[in-house]
């Protein structure tokens, strides 16, 4: 359950509380894919420990879809693209956003009503992004790819079930509930690289 803040807007009084995450890393681990635990160093250079065999690695990897893996690098260069209804992309936690040049994919998305979605990464790292990408309302002609780690739907999902013994949200938490149900339809493991 989250924490709310008061908020005085004119004459209303109002409630508010961050939308945060909860992002997993990936594992660190050794090149055959056992996971090993970080000793960061006071005085000494940090490393990593395998804690069923006391082994000691400078390097790790991380440990993605069970294997050892040095890392995603670059930009996107292709997206596995799964078709979705609009309002899907409105559940993703932007932390990312790029105008997407594209008269074509602009037009189709637009008398479709539909967003793109898919998976990718950014720079070296491990940190796997949900994208979307819709026809832009404000720049006509152009679209707007979104990128984020993290669904709306589920951070919210976690705040209303705590306030479930409130009564008079009875009706609102259904409401909220139904949508949850609609947007999540398609899963980030549900998406190919």
């Amino acid at each position: 359950m989250g924490i709310w803040f008061d908020l005085t807007l004119g004459h209303k009084k109002v409630k508010y509380t961050p939308l945060n995450p909860q992002i997993e890393e990936y594992k660190d681990c050794d090149d055959k894919g056992n996971v090993l635990k970080r000793v960061s160093g006071s005085f000494t250079k940090g490393h990593f420990v395998n804690e069923e065999t006391g082994e000691t690695h400078e390097k790790s990897f991380k440990l993605i879809n069970g294997k050892a893996s040095s890392g995603f690098t670059g930009k996107i260069k292709e997206i596995n693209p799964i078709y979705v209804e609009m309002e899907q992309a409105e559940d993703l936690l932007s932390e990312k956003e790029f105008l997407v040049e594209s008269d074509s994919l602009f037009d189709e998305l637009t008398e479709k009503n539909q967003a793109i979605t898919g998976k990718g990464w950014f720079g070296n790292g491990y940190r796997v992004y949900r994208i979307y990408i819709t026809p832009s309302k404000l720049y006509k002609g152009f679209c707007i790819m979104k990128c984020g780690r993290g669904l709306k739907s589920e951070i919210i999902g976690g705040i209303v079930g705590g306030l479930k013994e409130h009564r008079a949200l009875k009706d609102k938490l259904k409401e909220v509930e139904l949508t949850i149900k609609k947007v999540n339809q398609v899963k980030l493991d549900d998406i190919n690289v």
